[in-house]
């Protein structure tokens, strides 16, 4: 027992070690990038940042090190005994270094979000590893039969070890936060128009009282009033990419001369794992397929699958706007004007850049850039009173927030945001900046806001203006009430389904329509439940 409890405890010394050495190693490399960027990262700040991920996320590294160590450890005392002459430190200090390596590259292979930002590069990958040395180090020693465990003996130093960072971890993990208001589900009737779609994203409306919606695998499908479906044929359509509910057929919008031109348009995945983008497509319409279909814009190419944003809006002047994920892996080119990555591009309806784009003039930079520094802009619209165009952006573990873009506006990702990477290790130590525009409004906890749609129909008269906001995470549609342009207050819809919510748009009747999301989902309609009386 004596034995166990030893090699245990050097274990979990070992584990703890690691996982703060890792931690400052990596919050080093993480602000290293934002100095590259131009922040104002000081000495203060640094030491600051680097204390607050000691408290956050080291506990969640040392996790992850216990881990690799596990591992480590295992085939360090499988070769102690197959070559007894092996020096034992030797063969521990190599065998954490290898382990936590392998871990850190599982944890790429297998999570679609790079797990963490300090193995992001080759160069940070070996650095974030070799900090498995210490940890096999200190198990070589502690372990030892006269090994120098003198903290403590027995289970309590076992207990102390785990109990300590769960504690800190839970003191300094951001809180749930408060919900808004529920909107009475009696105020609203839901019709449920289609059942069983696959991973539906999109909403267009036919002039003729039918709606289109797209699935990710790569169906585009014509929905009566009725409920009955029928597929469009896509001949023409480029390969597309699909990986599960990640990428995929996106967007579908219609021209506003729809009826003069017949002309629709699709946004989707294209390229591979290794190497894919979103690609704007336009076809003519013709009842049951699409003609004449042409490839307009292709973003640039991303190493990861994932943050393709691929919304849609027409601004008033004719031109388009389409929005750009970050490219998942190196979210620091969204601060890089030289490519799509993190942008909301425009372009005119043939697919050119404008003359007026805001960089279009500078050399080296992306034509088509319109507004720069997003994450995963997934909602965008124009406000059809004043014709101000906003979005909706994925934070990362919060930080979501809705943007009101101007021309060559810089929306601050990664070098301002009030969120955090999802194994709660700071992006930024900055919230606001100068240089860069401040959100509308933000969301900590992150509710994953995944469209947008202005509120201007007849039938919710009260609602004018306001904004909705289909949440995945949240599972709700949020109503964010608006006086003029001021954001007075929020309410929460359709949280009595309990189903993650894709897109939203308004009916040209009035009626709200909601696309749930997954493989088993649903096209709704809300309409008003007249108040007796």
């Amino acid at each position: 027992m004596a034995a166990i409890t030893r090699h245990l405890t050097a274990l979990l010394v070992a584990a703890l070690a690691t996982g703060a050495i890792a931690s400052i190693v990596q919050t080093q490399l993480n602000l290293g990038e934002l100095v590259d960027l131009g922040a104002p990262v000081t000495a203060s700040v640094r030491v600051w940042t680097t204390l607050e991920d000691l408290a956050r996320f080291g506990p969640v590294m040392a996790g992850i090190a216990a881990g690799a160590l596990v591992l480590a450890v295992g085939a360090g005392h499988l070769a102690l005994r197959f070559s007894p002459l092996t020096g034992r430190r030797c063969v521990f200090i190599v065998s954490g270094v290898c382990g936590l390596g392998f871990v850190f590259w599982l944890m790429r292979s297998v999570i679609p979000m790079p797990a963490l930002p300090g193995t992001r590069t080759s160069a940070g990958h070996v650095l974030m590893s070799l900090t498995g040395g210490l940890g096999g180090a200190l198990y070589a020693r502690l372990s030892k039969p006269n090994g120098a465990v003198v903290l403590w003996r027995g289970a309590g130093a076992v207990a102390m070890l785990l109990i300590a960072p769960v504690v800190l971890f839970f003191v300094m993990a951001p809180g749930a936060g408060s919900k808004p208001a529920v909107v009475d589900p009696a105020s609203y009737a839901v019709q449920t128009i289609a059942k069983g779609l696959n991973r539906p994203w999109s909403i267009a409306f036919l002039p003729d009282g039918r709606t289109l919606v797209t699935e990710m695998g790569g169906r585009l499908l014509v929905i009566d009033r009725d409920g009955a479906s029928s597929p469009v044929r896509l001949d023409g359509l480029p390969p597309l990419f699909q990986r599960g509910g990640t990428a995929g057929l996106m967007e579908v919008a219609l021209d506003p001369q729809f009826e003069q031109n017949g002309w629709i348009y699709l946004t989707m995945a294209y390229g591979d794992t290794k190497a894919n983008g979103t690609q704007l497509v336009r076809a003519k319409w013709a009842h049951d397929r699409i003609e004449e279909v042409r490839v307009l814009f292709s973003s640039t190419l991303k190493a990861r699958v994932g943050n393709n944003g691929g919304r849609l809006a027409f601004l008033g002047d004719g031109t388009l706007v389409l929005s750009l994920g970050d490219g998942s892996e190196r979210r620091e080119e969204a601060q890089n004007l030289a490519n799509h990555l993190g942008t909301v591009v425009r372009l005119d309806r043939e697919g050119r850049p404008p003359a007026d784009n805001p960089f279009i003039q500078r050399p080296g930079v992306a034509p088509e850039i319109y507004s720069l520094g997003h994450r995963n802009v997934q909602g965008i619209a124009v406000d059809p009173a004043t014709g101000d165009l906003l979005v909706t952006e994925h934070g990362a573990r919060g930080g979501d927030e809705i943007n009101h873009i101007v021309p060559g506006g810089n929306y601050g990702w990664p070098v301002v945001t009030a969120g955090i990477d999802y194994p709660f290790a700071t992006v930024t130590p900055f919230r606001q900046l100068p240089e860069y525009r401040d959100a509308l409004l933000e969301w900590t906890p992150s509710i994953a806001p995944s469209g947008l749609a202005v509120y201007s129909g007849a039938l919710f008269a009260d609602w004018q203006g306001d904004l909705l906001v289909p949440a995945l995470k949240e599972r709700t549609v949020r109503r964010v009430l608006r006086d003029g342009q001021k954001i007075v207050g929020q309410q929460l819809l359709l949280g009595e389904l309990d189903e993650r919510m894709r897109d939203v748009k308004v009916a040209p009747d009035g009626s709200i329509y909601v696309l749930t999301d997954g493989v088993d989902a649903k096209l709704l309609r809300l309409t008003p439940v007249a108040r007796e009386g």
